[in-house]
Formats: structure tokens, C-alpha cells, sequence
């Protein structure tokens, strides 16, 4: 037990550790930093495996916010609001949120295919409940108020 202790200290495993952790999926470099704690590895080695990979250019906290915001708008129909806090809660900094965030699809656009989709799913759905509804929905996805609107508005209603 305690050579698995003193190998774990080691900062090549946890490079590798740290690899095959990137190879399931992008992470920040806060929630790498806390799987490689996680899995025993010691703070020093942890840090050299994080400088390491930042300066390979494996790891990128402007990269994987603008991967994760894209995919979360494209897949998930989320707003802004939610993709910000979804970012912030992995630990990226506002100011690359909102770099982030700047290049995905505009709001109301966002906020239209949402509303689409869920018009599909919700189609025994009419009147003025299921707009209210609809309007729930969007808000808990985490699209403004003025995008929702527009969004409501811009397709035909069925009262």
C-alpha cells in the first residue's frame, strides 16, 4: 500500500492520469485539478502536471468554454444564463465566459429553436397556458426575458 502511495506522488503518473482523464472528454483546469487530487495525487505534482499541460497547449480553459457553449446551445437549446453558470460552476473565469458565450448563435435566434423544439414535443399543447408554459421552459434554459418574448412573438400563436 504504501508503494502505491509513493507512486502516486510521482508527477509522471500524474500526467498520465491527467491523460487519460482529457481522453474521455475536455475538462477545465479546475476540474482537472481536483479529479488529480481526487485520485490521491499530491499538490506540487498536480500543479507540474497542470503547467505542463498548459503550456502544451492540452489544456485551455478559452477552448473547452468555447466548445462547451457551442455544443450547450447547439444540443441543448440552452440560454446564455445557463451556459454561464454551467462555466463558472467548472471553474472559468467571467471574462472568458463572456468571450465564450460571444460566439455562439445570437439569443433570440437560440431562444427561437428552442421554443421550436418544444412546440414538438408539447404539440397537444394550445392556447395561452402552453405559452406560459413555453415562456417557463425557456426562462429555466436560461434565455432572457426579451429573447423569450421575441420568441413567443415571432411564431404564430395558437389562441
Amino acid at each position: 500500500m504504501k508503494e502505491k502511495t509513493e507512486r502516486k506522488e510521482g508527477g509522471s503518473d500524474a500526467v498520465q492520469a491527467a491523460f487519460r482523464l482529457l481522453s474521455i472528454r475536455q475538462r477545465s483546469v479546475r476540474e482537472l485539478e481536483t479529479k488529480l487530487l481526487q485520485k490521491g495525487f499530491d499538490g506540487d505534482a498536480v500543479a507540474r502536471t497542470i503547467e505542463y499541460l498548459l503550456q502544451a497547449g492540452l489544456l485551455d480553459d478559452e477552448r473547452f468554454a468555447r466548445g462547451l457553449a457551442e455544443s450547450r446551445t447547439r444540443h441543448k437549446a440552452w440560454g446564455p444564463a445557463r451556459i454561464a453558470r454551467d462555466l463558472a460552476s467548472r471553474g472559468i473565469e467571467e471574462s472568458v465566459i463572456k468571450s465564450a458565450l460571444a460566439g455562439c448563435a445570437p439569443e433570440e435566434d437560440s431562444a427561437r429553436e428552442a421554443y421550436r423544439r418544444w412546440l414538438k414535443r408539447n404539440s397537444r399543447e394550445t392556447g395561452p397556458r402552453a405559452r406560459e408554459k413555453a415562456f417557463r421552459h425557456l426562462r429555466a434554459r436560461g434565455f432572457s426575458t426579451a429573447a423569450i418574448m421575441k420568441a413567443l412573438g415571432g411564431l404564430p400563436s395558437d389562441d
